[in-house]
């Protein structure tokens, strides 16, 4: 069984949506992409992605959205909109174990993921 966290969506230019996805699958983190092949995402590696982008969070902040628990790690989606803005903009919430959580836009933390596991450097494709 599978359970899964939309990371980011995106319009490409035939006007299709194109969905991130983390999963987890039978203990392990992956990276999906519709229509491509997932990657594995290795503990190690998202949180060096957080570590580098990842500002702390406000203590009043709720995390009420959709939510991952993995390796003892919370992995969640918090949807902000500021009065002043018309669109509302996701943050990925990456809580480590005993830690305390940090936030960077999803759009980032997609990216960042996406190239490091172009590279081979997130634990492997299946």
């Amino acid at each position: 069984m599978s359970e899964k966290l939309l990371l980011h969506e995106r319009t490409l230019r035939d006007g299709a949506l194109e969905r991130t996805w983390l999963e987890v699958e039978d203990g392990s983190l992956f990276f999906r992409v519709e229509g491509q092949p997932k990657a594995r995402v290795s503990h190690r590696v998202l949180e060096g992605v957080m570590r580098r982008y990842g500002k702390p969070l406000a203590d009043d902040v709720p995390l009420d959205g959709p939510r991952l628990d993995i390796e003892g790690c919370a992995l969640s989606i918090l949807r902000y909109r500021p009065r002043y803005d018309v669109i509302a903009k996701d943050y990925f919430v990456y809580t480590p174990p005993g830690g305390a959580p940090v936030a960077e836009l999803a759009t980032a933390v997609t990216g960042a993921l996406a190239y490091l596991l172009s590279r081979g450097e997130g634990g492997g494709e299946t």
